[in-house]
């Protein structure tokens, strides 16, 4: 698969609710190699350097635990022949207190051999996130 035809598959699974449901992450499991490296902002709860599947997996049900997420929209790019840019907007709602922030990300998506290899996310603004929890 091309990473464009990944990129589809991947958006079709993106209801609004999807980021919530630890079913729609399993079922993204094959579309990934299974050493991805996934790096999220180490400010973060869930943040620093996760390798392999099982991680991947470990830090998105660590989001969850922390915060609804509700996909508002979101559009991607192939920027070169192994790499996508996924711009994603986020409604984030934290579970211990009800506050919410919407934030857009930006995930750098790189591709090998028809798999995702590794995700660095950039989020907007972390800080502005974090005072969701407090």
């Amino acid at each position: 698969m091309t990473p464009i035809e990944i990129m589809q598959r991947l958006a079709a699974t993106w209801a609004p609710d999807a980021m919530g449901n630890p079913a729609t992450s399993r079922s993204w499991t094959e579309l990934f190699d299974p050493g991805i490296v996934l790096v999220e902002p180490s400010s973060l709860p869930h943040g620093g350097v996760h390798q392999g599947i099982d991680a991947f997996h470990q830090a998105q049900a660590g989001m969850r635990e922390l915060w609804e997420q509700h996909i508002e929209g979101a559009e991607y790019w192939q920027c070169a022949p192994d790499r996508v840019t996924l711009r994603i907007v986020i409604r984030w709602t934290a579970r211990s207190t009800g506050r919410s922030v919407v934030l857009p990300m930006i995930d750098l998506i790189r591709f090998g051999d028809g798999k995702i290899i590794g995700v660095e996310a950039f989020v907007f603004d972390t800080a502005a996130l974090l005072g969701t929890l407090t």
